[in-house]
This record gives C-alpha cells, structure tokens and sequence, in this order.
C-alpha cells in the first residue's frame, strides 16, 4: 500500500516536470490570475470600510442669519436632536468658524478685517443606519422655512453618485473574477490534458495490468495541485507584500484579511482538481 501511494506521488511530480515548458506556463497563468483575483478580494474586503467612511460623510450645515439669539437656536437644536434620522448635531460658533478658517487657509480672518464676518452655523449628522434621501430631502426643505436660516450646505447626492460607483465597481469585480475563474479552468484543464496524452502510453499499461480510474487519476491530481499551490503562493506573497508597500508609500491603510492565503490557495487547488478532473473524465471516456 505504501508503496503504491509513493508510486502514484512520484508519477504526479514526474508529470509535472515531465511538461516543463506547459507547466511554466501553467503556474505563470494561475500566478497572473491569482495575483488579480486576490487584489480584487483585497479591495472587496476593504469596500464596506470604504462604504462606511462615505457614509460618515452623510451631513448638511445650517448657517443662520448673523443677529439670531442663543435662546432661539438653541431650542431649534433641540428639536432637530429629537428627530429620527439625525444623529447629532455640532454647533459652529463665530470664534470655531475663525480657527477652522485659520487652518485651512491660514490666515486670521479677525487679524485680517478687524471683526469676525463668519457666521454661526450648525453641522448636523445624519444617521447611517435609517438614511434615505427623500426623508434628508423634506427635513432640509423644512429647516428652509425657518426665518433665522440664512443658507444650508448638503452635499449628499454627490455622495450618493459615489456610492453608484462603488456598486458597480463591485458588479465589475464579480464579472471579472467569473472570468479569471473561467481562465483558469481552461488553462488547468488544457495542461493535464496535454500530460494525459504525451502519457498514453503510461495510461494504457496501467489499464492492462487492470489499475482501477481512480488509480490513473491521482498522478494527474497530484500534478494540477502542483501547478495551483505552485501559482497561488506565489501569487499570495505578491498581492501581501503589494499592499504592504502600497500601504507604507501612500500612507494609508488597506486591510489583509488574516485568511487571504487560505483564500487564494484553496480556491485555486478546488480550481485545479475540478478542471483536471473534468479532463480527465473526457481522457478515459467516463
């Protein structure tokens, strides 16, 4: 028995040495496509963070007119704290207007003009979980109503457009790894395929001395998990140390799921066995 299963490992690893120049170009392709394939996992996992960020972006300013009273503003941010879809509210007075204005221009706007023409004004968030345009769209239209309101800010359907590109990103990428999946169903398929053939010969002996199918296969198994750990690890150090890199010259923080090796390795050896198995069963007429 064990000597049997040394025999059928080492006609596996002979196969695969056997093609070198189909199976260079074999790993090359799964490292191509699985380099892509985990990129794109990469960016799908870092897509709800993505999401999410835009989405604490959900919000509108409400300046007010220069001579409205605390008490008045004050009871008007308590009544938009008790609406629904408002998480919170910050208020923006004239001497906050100034150091926001200090920082991102910086100049002093009191040192500029001699008096802080700025006006107070009320940021409110929106909340994440219940949003829905229509509902922002009214409470704006309503808060319009009120005298002391001089303007409102709100940039959520550029957010929102943004958003829309993000969905069909992610539309995008599905079609695109059923693509590679395909890719490299094909190439798999097609190499063993080509090892099946130049080892006629080696089939025929084994079916004479009255080797069972499943006894035939396994070297052909062997060598087309070859080709995919082969392919994928290596792919799987590219797309880790990309990232790492990327993070560390752009300064930002793209996150590497802890399984991303589980991932690309064993989605590419489930590739590997089921396209060699389906050429298989096309080799030995099954």
């Amino acid at each position: 028995m064990i000597d049997q299963f040394a025999f059928l490992i080492a006609e596996g690893f002979k196969s695969f040495y056997r093609n070198k120049l189909a199976s260079f170009l074999c790993v090359i392709t799964i490292f191509i496509n699985f380099s892509i394939l985990g990129s794109l996992f990469v960016v799908g996992y870092n897509t709800n963070s993505l999401v999410d960020f835009f989405r604490s972006k959900y919000s509108f300013e409400i300046f007010l007119q220069n001579d409205v009273d605390q008490d008045v503003y004050t009871d008007f941010i308590d009544e938009l704290s008790k609406n629904n879809i408002i998480a919170s509210t910050e208020l923006i007075d004239k001497e906050k207007s100034a150091a926001i204005f200090k920082e991102e221009f910086g100049e002093d706007v009191v040192e500029m003009l001699g008096y802080n023409p700025l006006p107070l004004s009320i940021k409110v968030f929106i909340n994440e979980e219940s949003f829905e345009f229509d509902q922002v769209d009214l409470l704006i239209e309503s808060i319009n109503t009120y005298d002391f309101v001089d303007e409102i800010e709100y940039r959520g359907r550029y957010i929102d457009d943004i958003e829309d590109r993000i969905n069909l990103a992610i539309f995008l990428f599905l079609v695109f790894v059923i693509a590679i999946i395909f890719l490299s169903y094909q190439i798999i398929s097609n190499t063993v395929n080509l090892s099946m053939t130049n080892r006629r010969d080696f089939i025929d002996i084994l079916k004479y001395n009255g080797a069972s199918g499943m006894f035939i296969k396994i070297p052909f198994y062997i060598e087309s998990i070859l080709y995919s750990v082969f392919g994928s690890v290596f792919s799987f150090l590219f797309v880790k140390y990309f990232f790492i890199s990327f993070n560390t010259y752009f300064g930002v923080n793209v996150k590497l799921d802890d399984y991303l090796w589980l991932w690309i390795i064993g989605f590419s050896i489930f590739i590997g066995l089921y396209s060699s198995n389906q050429s298989m069963k096309r080799n030995l007429n099954e």
